[in-house]
């Protein structure tokens, strides 16, 4: 079985959280290609999109793929197309039964940054309208804005695609071109729902976004439901409701008082909003350094948790406040880091943020060493293995394996990283993957030239 996923914003953390998912599921798999925006994959088994829709949180859409094509030169998508829609594939392969006037949009995702298609998912969108119209069908085309040539997951959502018509998605590289409809799309409305709708929120200390506690969770390994996962830094709660719906069980704790109370507001919210049952969080008042204390009762199977990032600025701060608040931090988790080793099994994980300070335009200040963690018995888990990154060059990860999470003018972003109690283990993907990354030809590593390209759409 063959699909694309559309990776979301800060695409590598995207793709890390979809190769932890696949490794927790049991997929295999191999990359056909990839790109900062797309990756198109096969596995070696039929994949329950909804699902798996609902549980990453930075994969925007999923979809199947129906047909590769090769490519000479510079072809358009167009011309390799030309005579690949007809009436009867369009309705059999493509669109979704529905009575009334069918609706369906183009997008087009390029793999080859060389080369700059001009109203290519326009053209090919008026050409299967004149089919379904010269049979006298009833249909509707919705249209990229300029200089777009992809549907947002809004413009899909709103008119409906995928319930009257479909979302035909092409994916060109300089070798293929790969055709396939949309099955899937994020749900952007209930993330805006988790996030900006919860009665208490704290914007002035800064809140980890859901789509990213998702992300964090699904780092963090694999676990039963009604695992319990912590977060001792818990604010107003954001990764405990995430945990929650995910099917796991939520201990929080946090030194402010105002926090907690905070969580117990938006935790009761949230469960009567999404009907989780009863008993599935448990909030603490409690300095991190002595959760400890409060966990007698309760099995950890892995910490998440976004940390205290300091101080939050409007302006880059001068060195000596970061090289202040770094030399605090660090004291502070150094005393967290052997707190948690008096709970967690050994190989559980920690995933956390840690504050990055946005130096340049692609240029962080980061904390001086992690000897916070690596002293107490933690290693630094890659979130992508060795033989992907050295593939696939645009992939934004740093030498000591941690991916920055941030927003446009953010001055404080987040570093990411995986804390795994005890020895490193070997995390690399199957070895098809790792087989295909290594030997596939020009296709992919086209995307290399694109590392400075903006990452695309909504995480």
């Amino acid at each position: 079985m063959q699909y694309a996923f559309i990776l979301g914003r800060v695409y590598t953390l995207s793709l890390a959280e979809l190769i932890a998912v696949f490794k927790i599921m049991g997929v295999e798999f191999k990359i056909l290609a990839c790109a900062p925006e797309v990756i198109v994959l096969e596995t070696n088994k039929a994949l329950d999109v909804k699902i798996l829709q609902a549980r990453l949180g930075g994969v925007i859409k999923i979809i199947k793929i129906l047909d590769i094509f090769q490519k000479k030169g510079k072809e358009y998508p167009s011309q390799v197309l030309e005579t690949y829609f007809n009436f009867k594939r369009i309705n059999k392969d493509f669109f979704t039964e529905y009575s009334g006037k069918k609706q369906f949009g183009v997008s087009i995702y390029n793999l080859d940054p060389t080369v700059r298609f001009k109203e290519e998912a326009q053209r090919i969108a008026f050409f299967i309208k004149k089919i379904l119209q010269d049979e006298s069908q009833s249909v509707r085309a919705v249209i990229a804005q300029f200089p777009s040539q992809a549907l947002s997951s809004v413009l899909v959502n709103e008119n409906h695609l995928l319930t009257k018509g479909a979302e035909i998605v092409i994916i060109s590289g300089n070798q293929k071109l790969f055709v396939g409809k949309t099955m899937t799309v994020q749900n952007y409305e209930d993330y805006g729902r988790r996030d900006y709708q919860r009665p208490a929120r704290d914007e002035r200390t800064g809140m980890v976004p859901p789509k990213v506690a998702q992300i964090m969770i699904n780092l963090a390994g694999n676990f039963k439901p009604l695992d319990y996962i912590l977060d001792p830094f818990c604010g107003s709660g954001t990764i405990l409701q995430e945990a929650t719906l995910m099917g796991y069980r939520a201990v929080g704790s946090d030194l402010d008082k105002k926090a907690v109370e905070n969580s117990e507001i938006n935790l009761e919210w949230f469960r009567n909003r999404y009907h989780v049952a009863p008993g599935r969080y448990k909030l603490f008042h409690s300095h991190a350094a002595e959760i400890s204390l409060q966990l007698p009762n309760y099995k950890i199977s892995a910490v998440v948790t976004e940390g205290t990032l300091g101080p939050i600025y409007g302006k880059v701060p001068k060195k000596p406040e970061m090289v202040a608040n770094f030399k605090g931090l660090s004291k502070l988790y150094d005393q967290v880091f052997k707190e948690f080793a008096k709970f967690l099994s050994p190989g559980s994980r920690v995933v956390m943020c840690l504050p990055a300070y946005k130096v340049g335009h692609v240029d962080y200040a980061y904390m001086p060493d992690l000897d916070f963690a690596t002293q107490n018995g933690y290693t630094v888990q890659a979130p992508i293995s060795s033989e992907i990154k050295t593939k696939y060059k645009f992939l934004k990860v740093t030498e000591r394996n941690s991916i920055v999470y941030d927003r446009k003018d953010q001055i404080v972003a987040r570093e990411i990283i995986i804390f795994q109690n005890g020895p490193s283990v070997d995390e690399s993907e199957p070895a098809s993957l790792v087989e295909e990354a290594q030997n596939t030809n020009s296709e992919t590593a086209l995307a290399d030239v694109s590392s400075s390209k903006a990452e695309s759409d909504n995480t």
